[in-house]
């Protein structure tokens, strides 16, 4: 991106500006020093994208303040969600856009929580088959810890078979 915009400032009207010719290389031979050094993970295209999409396989009762473990992912560009944790931890510093949704079993209630490291962000509440939903725009830090968890109440049902699931990708 910073390869465009320096671009973009060396066009006028359809022409390159040619007298600084050297300087725009050097410039730009710096930037792309700084970019491979900065040892960020940032590559060209989709895969540069961290995005996940968890769902879970089989109703079950989660303990009181338990992660939740979604066990079947669908998406997982970068490999930052760990099915054996329940938790989504950011390569990078930005904006995501985090979502999840859980389902109660048949007469029951269901509380759940989406938790930035150790600050609970959004409540989610299904009661009856129905389902609790959460979609935050969250600013997030390299290694953060993101997962779903269960609230402080017991004996609740959750509902798997694909109708609870675990979402987030990076937007900026």
């Amino acid at each position: 991106m910073n390869f465009c915009v320096l671009i973009a400032c060396f066009i006028w009207n359809g022409n390159l500006v040619l007298s600084n010719k050297q300087e725009i290389i050097e410039d730009l031979k710096n930037i792309i020093y700084k970019i491979k050094k900065s040892g960020d993970d940032f590559r060209p295209g989709p895969a540069s994208i961290p995005a996940f999409t968890a769902i879970l396989l089989k109703d079950f009762t989660p303990l009181s303040n338990q992660i939740i473990k979604f066990d079947s992912v669908k998406t997982n560009i970068g490999g930052h969600y760990s099915t054996s944790t329940g938790v989504f931890t950011p390569p990078r510093d930005g904006l995501y856009m985090i979502s999840a949704t859980v389902r109660s079993n048949g007469g029951q209630h269901l509380h759940c929580e989406l938790w930035v490291n150790d600050a609970m962000k959004e409540k989610l509440f299904g009661t009856n088959y129905t389902t609790g939903t959460a979609n935050a725009v969250l600013k997030l830090r390299k290694g953060d810890r993101v997962f779903i968890k269960k609230d402080h109440r017991s004996g609740e049902h959750m509902l798997g078979r694909g109708w609870s699931m675990f979402s987030g990708y990076f937007i900026a």
